[in-house]
């Protein structure tokens, strides 16, 4: 029997009400995308991920679970490059991530692919030269793994 996905509540709250704020230059675009019903293939599969998701309490986040705000160990399976992302909402409010660590926001095909993803996940996404097979290796920094609960 196979577990059911879970998603941190507020996550999952903020991410959709980011989609409704078209006055934000990133996310202009997307809206009006969504409203005149043309979704991006990633952005589809990040709404159908949190569909099936179980919404939970923060404090009830799995330790191993990327949620926003979270800094995420990734390697390229092929190239076994290692990457530091941080999951962001808006790129532009990174100044507290630390350094040789790439802000990731939401809206893009890796930060889309990375929500509510487990440590050891592999994501694939497709580049224009070849698919790219990318492993979670390791969460460095989780915000409710600190006890920071409302971020």
């Amino acid at each position: 029997m196979q577990n059911t996905p879970v998603i941190n509540r507020l996550d999952r709250v903020r991410i959709l009400e980011s989609f409704a704020d078209a006055s934000h230059p990133r996310t202009e675009a997307l809206s009006c995308s969504l409203v005149n019903g043309c979704t991006p293939a990633h952005i589809g599969r990040l709404l159908q991920r949190m569909q099936h998701a179980r919404p939970i309490n923060p404090a009830h986040v799995p330790s191993d679970m990327v949620t926003m705000n979270s800094i995420v160990r990734l390697i390229d399976l092929d190239t076994l490059e290692l990457r530091r992302v941080a999951l962001l909402y808006d790129a532009e409010c990174a100044h507290d991530i630390p350094t040789g660590v790439e802000p990731v926001e939401i809206h893009s095909e890796l930060g889309s692919e990375l929500l509510a993803r487990r440590v050891g996940d592999t994501i694939a996404m497709r580049t224009r030269s070849r698919e790219r097979r990318l492993r979670v290796d390791a969460l460095e920094y989780q915000p409710e793994e600190s006890g920071e609960f409302d971020r």
